[in-house]
């Protein structure tokens, strides 16, 4: 069975439907219904959204690109909000929080740059240890940092060091909708090599 098929596809509503059921909730008591369709497969999931790790590109020493294919329960996001990531690492499960960095016109990938910090216990074991095939846990997009729906004539984007990301959001979305507006970029890195 392909790790990436979502829960039983013919009519995802009435099998999320029964699933969710308080029957099966009886039956599954007095753990919840995920923990069993996990077991039969880590993305299937009623509630949560699960992420498949799709590709790991390291564009320098200290930071990664993980692509996600995340599951049915995703709804997208505005460019510049971010989701929580939870990952087990030791047995334990450990949350963080990133912006996606594609466009939000890709719906079907989740794409999160991340600088391991040297206190960085969570973000150095994303960039060591994560590899194509794994599954992260994800919130659903949050934040009241994005871009506004009605689109202005010309726009100015100011980040700083990791603080790109949500930004690249916001120039790769106005990209794919080929805003005809003027876009000025301003962008600060400690280090020449950060840049």
């Amino acid at each position: 069975m392909n790790r990436n098929t979502q829960i039983p596809a013919q009519r995802p509503s009435l099998v999320k439907s029964i699933l969710g059921s308080r029957v099966v909730a009886a039956l599954t008591h007095p753990h919840h219904v995920d923990q069993y369709l996990e077991a039969f497969n880590p993305m299937w999931s009623l509630t949560e959204v699960k992420a498949t790790v799709t590709t790991v590109h390291h564009a320098t020493n200290n930071s990664v690109t993980l692509t996600l294919k995340p599951n049915s329960n995703w709804a997208g996001f505005k460019p510049g909000q971010f989701v929580q990531l939870s990952t087990e690492i030791n047995g334990v499960r450990r949350t963080r929080c990133y912006s996606p960095a594609n466009s939000a016109h890709r719906n079907d990938i989740i794409e999160l740059s991340i600088k391991a910090h040297d206190w960085g216990f969570v973000s150095k074991h994303l960039n060591n240890a994560l590899k194509a095939g794994d599954v992260v846990t994800l919130s659903q997009a949050q934040g009241e940092f994005y871009l506004p729906e009605v689109r202005l004539e010309n726009v100015l984007l100011i980040s700083g060091g990791s603080g790109i990301t949500p930004v690249m959001a916001m120039l790769r979305t106005l990209i794919d909708e080929n805003f005809g507006g003027q876009i000025t970029f301003l962008h600060y890195a400690l280090t020449a090599q950060d840049l």
